[in-house]
């Protein structure tokens, strides 16, 4: 099943982000990415009687380096 709008998929912001390892001295060579997604206005919806709505969001692990075009 697919979450979102693919029509305006590609204006939504867009970020990229290295994970890297905090603590040296462990042997998991892992470290933590964590995301918080928003909703705009949603007091000012909730007080016109809408609840919350669906988040979509898609996370991709890049395995060669990003080419950013400006």
């Amino acid at each position: 099943m697919s979450c979102g709008n693919s029509e305006t998929f590609w204006t939504n912001p867009q970020y990229s982000v290295e994970v890297v390892d905090p603590d040296e001295e462990d042997d998991d060579n892992t470290g933590t990415l964590i995301i918080a997604l928003m909703q705009k206005e949603r007091r000012k919806k909730k007080f016109e009687g809408l609840d919350l709505l669906t988040i979509g969001y898609s996370i991709y692990k890049v395995t060669r380096p990003l080419v950013h075009c400006v």
